[in-house]
């Protein structure tokens, strides 16, 4: 049996919302770069710090649901800790050696796609256990 970390769309508009919320933002993102004037490598390198964050954090809660209490809150600590670490690496040496300009434009693009990532889950887990105290919740059309 699989579990699904994240809903589909035919869980509800809020739902898939909240899963998705930090692609949307830094979607969003891109424009507002470009129109500020800054690099397109700052946006993409942003971009694929986040997704590669993202498909960690996935790769991370998908192991979790299977393990036991103990491992899963170890695996998610270390995981976020390295993920940090990494990014901080990454963003640091493509300052030093290609461009600050796009190092700063990267970083302003992960933490804002992060930030409204972890917010969106943090909803995503408050919907959750509202369903799940209240079944006949599930039941209600979101619009």
């Amino acid at each position: 049996m699989t579990t699904a970390v994240y809903p589909s769309p035919r869980e509800g508009a809020l739902p898939f919302t909240a899963a998705i919320l930090g692609t949307i933002v830094a979607l969003i993102a891109l424009p507002v770069v470009l129109l500020a004037g800054g690099p397109l490598a700052g946006w993409m390198l942003g971009f694929g710090l986040w997704v590669a964050n993202w498909l960690a954090v996935l790769a991370t809660s998908k192991f979790s649901l299977t393990a036991s209490p103990t491992t899963a809150v170890g695996v998610t600590g270390i995981s976020l800790m390295a993920r940090a670490w990494i990014v901080a690496i990454v963003l640091f040496i493509v300052a030093i050696r290609v461009s600050e300009t796009i190092a700063l434009t990267a970083a302003f693009v992960f933490l804002a796609a992060f930030t409204f990532d972890l917010a969106g889950r943090a909803l995503l887990y408050a919907l959750q256990a509202d369903r799940a105290a209240n079944p006949s919740a599930g039941d209600r059309s979101e619009s």
